[in-house]
């Protein structure tokens, strides 16, 4: 097997290395063979190398035109993502329907057509899974007697996130509850060539599930003893959040309330915090997210510049809330059905409300959100997975077993965090299941599982309903069945006339 290496890097991290492993020209090609060389030679360079590789792909997923769409603000990582996935829910209103999100709100985002976000989505996680690639086949091959404990968790990262890029793939690319022999998404070989060697089809959902499972539980294992330094980092515990939330979506309930326990145990639920503004990576809740600076803001193409209506500490020093929202009023508000579902006695209440006094261009009748909020300029940190998730996990997993007991048990130690009125649920079957899924869509509002939760739960598009405030407009107020078709992301044209492994005709509708 070859490798092709960016030698211009590996001179860079690890420039004391011998001339016979580093050479002056911008790429070489070496095999298996000298890397297991170089990690018994200088196992700090190759560990150097490796680590700059894993790093530059966590990086990635908070970075701005990582998905190469020329500059569209829509293009900054995982947050950018998110919103799409809610933006296309019943729980978010595009109000002023224009700019960025406005194609996704219309149902016209998820089609083949280049420029629209399915690219974005597509080209994003496939760099994800390059980047994760690129690692893996740096060291994947090493032997067990030269592959060392710091290698092997940098390996083992790489792994996990290579399997929540296909997990969010195929949540997005194919229907919420597929045929294991359905068309899934092309899984790609990390010791291909890219560049001249053939392109990948579409595999069967099963081996798109098998690669999840494998990646993120080789991942789990591999990071048994690793104690990260700071919350940017994936440990064991992210491994078995991801684990958790395959294993929710696979139906396996018993190994979803396995994971969440475990993930469960790395955060704490602070109730005294939830009105911070969703802007610290400090948060007890938060269990994994990236740590927002001056230097990795991408300020206007972020997410709070497309999400915050109201940021009191700016609206209060410049007068104005910095963004598309707070500036030009494209905000994204409430569904007003969803408001009305929030008990008054629960501090969630305050995520959401009408015009405060202060929302730029307000409408009559909107929910405003006020959860996301940025007291800085565009240096709030960015969420990617809070310990409120994982109780959510374990609820719904237990009532789906039929442990109805238990699933309210746990809603309980959650809800009663946030609402100290709340008493445990006497519901049971079915209503109990849809008072967890309500609390869900309470909790985990903007925060990226909207549309894939509908899919999930097989819940159709409602926004034309007595007393709806999404906006009249031909273009966007409609409803949608469930299981329709437009739930599920067409593939890129682009990926279509470029990849001789997929033709028009492996096409989802």
């Amino acid at each position: 097997m070859k490798k092709i290496l960016v030698i211009a890097t590996m001179l860079a991290i690890s420039a004391s290395c011998s001339d016979d492993y580093l050479e002056s020209d911008l790429e070489n090609i070496v095999t298996d063979e000298t890397i297991s060389e170089l990690a018994e030679e200088s196992p700090e360079a190759l560990l150097s190398t490796a680590s700059s590789f894993d790093t530059g792909t966590i990086n990635n997923m908070r970075t701005f035109n990582v998905a190469g769409s020329g500059g569209n603000h829509n293009d900054y990582g995982q947050k950018s993502i998110d919103l799409m996935m809610d933006i296309m829910s019943n729980d978010m209103i595009d109000s002023n329907n224009g700019w960025w999100y406005d194609d996704l709100y219309k149902y016209i985002g998820r089609t083949q057509e280049s420029g629209t976000e399915t690219n974005t989505i597509w080209d994003y996680y496939y760099e994800i899974i390059k980047g994760a690639n690129q690692t893996i086949t740096l060291i994947g091959g090493l032997d067990e007697s030269v592959l060392t404990q710091d290698l092997t968790y940098v390996l083992s990262r790489s792994k996990v996130v290579r399997g929540l890029a296909y997990l969010q793939l195929i949540q997005i690319y194919q229907k919420g509850n597929p045929a294991m022999s359905d068309a899934g998404v092309p899984i790609i070989d990390p010791t291909a060539d890219l560049v001249n060697g053939p392109g990948f089809g579409r595999l069967t959902v099963q081996d798109v599930y098998d690669q999840i499972e494998s990646d993120l539980k080789e991942g789990y294992d591999g990071l048994e003893g690793f104690s990260r330094p700071d919350k940017t980092v994936i440990n064991q515990n992210i491994a078995a959040g991801y684990l958790a939330r395959f294993y929710l979506l696979s139906k396996d309930y018993t190994k979803a309330i396995q994971f969440a326990e475990i993930a469960k145990s790395a955060g704490s639920l602070a109730a005294d915090q939830l009105l911070d503004g969703f802007q610290y990576i400090s948060n007890p809740e938060w269990l994994w997210g990236a740590d927002i600076n001056g230097d990795t803001s991408s300020i206007y193409a972020s997410f709070f510049a497309q999400m915050q209506s109201y940021s009191p500490v700016q609206k209060s020093a410049i007068g104005v809330t910095p963004g598309y929202t707070g500036q030009l009023g494209h905000h994204r508000t409430v569904d007003v059905r969803l408001y009305n579902a929030v008990a008054s006695t629960d501090v969630r209440s305050n995520w959401f409300g009408p015009d405060n006094g202060f929302i730029d261009q307000p409408k009559e009748g909107q929910i405003y959100n006020y959860k996301f909020y940025d007291d800085t300029f565009f240096e709030a940190d960015y969420v990617y997975m809070r310990v409120a998730e994982m109780y959510l996990i374990i609820a719904e997993a237990k009532a789906s077993s039929g442990d109805d007991a238990g699933a309210a048990q746990e809603l309980f130690d959650l809800v009663s965090t946030r609402d100290n009125a709340y008493t445990r649920s006497t519901n049971s079957g079915s209503s109990l299941m849809e008072e967890i899924k309500l609390h869900r869509r309470i909790e985990l509002w903007g925060e990226g599982f909207g549309l894939l939760d509908m899919k999930r739960w097989n819940v159709g598009l409602v926004r034309d309903f007595e007393g709806t405030t999404h906006p009249n407009s031909p273009s966007s107020f409609f409803n949608i069945p469930a299981g329709d078709a437009r739930f599920t992301f067409q593939i890129p044209e682009t990926e279509i006339n470029l990849n001789d492994a997929i033709t028009p005709a492996d096409q989802n509708q």
